[in-house]
């Protein structure tokens, strides 16, 4: 009898791995084991039968600065509420456009206060709350969407390099710690990169992963070698990390701690130009010699996908993003037709900081009218 129940185990067993095979087969993907680590291997085209296409594009709005109200030095962390209001960041200005594109504020208010801000900030928004991290101040403000002041909270721990919003009510931060002055040698050093949760109370701490990184530090010197991209789901289980110079993003379960898989592409690397200033400073302090540009320079999250902007760009096409699903299946690829820089992407619409032929700087917003697959 044992024997019996012991060979329809073996059968249920085999018909698992079969179904895993045949399912990897069907999406046009395979799934390793590497150290214990599943890893989707995507092939070098997606699922989606018109990708490297350029993405067509209409412009909805577009904003520059307006005198005596805002004035855009360094748009950034672009971040859109339910109803379309935009939030955006930039140097001691935290303002708000309406989705039409109509200027409604700026809540930054420099200061010590409660509801000022020391210096740089971040910011998320929830629901009919803003949410302003200030890591000098090492705080939390809450505001409503127009900038009404709720509260404000003082964290225990920290301060953080990044915030990320909120899982099941805990606030997300990464804590970045590199080598000490005395062991700054001119080389690659690793970054430890501490994905912690702070209660809603902000008296306890939690650390939930360690991501290691690599950076070039010198005595007087320092300079980025790995990249560091990250994204919080929308609904605030999984954290998606990007922490290599090759393609591959990492996916953190933060109610367990662990890795539930990777994913990657098969891509083929962009060539690194090197610029006299690169030279120069390779040359001063022994910075290694870059052969490849990093795969991954950005990450966005719409309400479906992950959008990446790879490093493959064209004069004429934009930037190349691919597109990927939340279990890593290689969706769509295409070239965005843009000469600016994407800030956000949110359902149909993709905003982004572009110049003029003078530099001056404008915010716009464009509706996807092709179908991102």
């Amino acid at each position: 009898m044992d024997q019996f129940f012991l060979r329809v185990e073996r059968k249920k067993l085999y018909l698992k791995i079969i179904s895993a095979i045949m399912i990897a087969l069907v999406w046009g993907l395979s799934v390793f084991l590497f150290a214990g680590q599943e890893v989707v291997r995507n092939p070098r085209k997606p699922i989606s039968g018109n990708a490297g296409r350029v993405l067509e594009m209409q412009k909805v709005w577009q904003v520059g600065d307006e005198a005596g109200l805002f004035y855009f030095k360094n748009p950034h962390d672009l971040q859109v509420s339910s109803d379309g209001s935009i939030f955006v960041a930039d140097v001691e200005q935290l303002l708000k456009f309406s989705a039409d594109g109509r200027f409604e504020g700026n809540f930054y208010k420099k200061g010590q206060g409660p509801e000022e801000i020391a210096g740089f900030f971040f910011h998320r928004v929830y629901g009919n709350r803003l949410l302003i991290y200030d890591p000098t101040a090492n705080k939390i403000i809450q505001m409503d969407l127009d900038g009404n002041f709720i509260g404000g909270l003082k964290l225990q721990k920290g301060p953080y390099n990044d915030f990320y919003g909120l899982s099941s009510g805990w606030f997300v931060f990464v804590e970045m710690v590199y080598p000490p002055l005395e062991k700054r040698t001119e080389g690659l050093h690793d970054v430890s990169c501490l994905i912690k949760l702070v209660s809603p109370d902000g008296q306890e701490e939690k650390e939930v992963y360690l991501f290691k990184m690599k950076t070039f530090l010198a005595p007087q010197a320092g300079a980025s070698w790995d990249p560091w991209n990250a994204l919080l789901s929308y609904d605030g289980r999984w954290l998606y990390v990007n922490c290599r110079r090759n393609y591959l993003v990492d996916v953190l379960d933060l109610k367990t701690g662990k890795l539930l898989f990777s994913f990657t592409r098969d891509y083929p690397s962009v060539k690194y130009v090197e610029k006299p200033v690169d030279i120069y400073f390779r040359k001063q302090y022994k910075f290694p010699k870059i052969e490849y540009e990093i795969d991954i320079r950005n990450m966005f999250l719409d309400k479906r996908f992950i959008w990446i902007q790879t490093s493959t760009t064209d004069r004429k096409k934009g930037d190349l993003f691919d597109i990927f699903d939340e279990s890593g299946r290689f969706i769509d690829s295409f070239y965005s037709g843009l000469k600016g820089s994407v800030l956000a992407v949110n359902g149909n619409y993709v905003y982004v900081l572009e110049k003029d032929e003078k530099e001056n700087l404008f915010l716009s917003k464009y509706f996807i009218v092709d179908s991102v697959k």
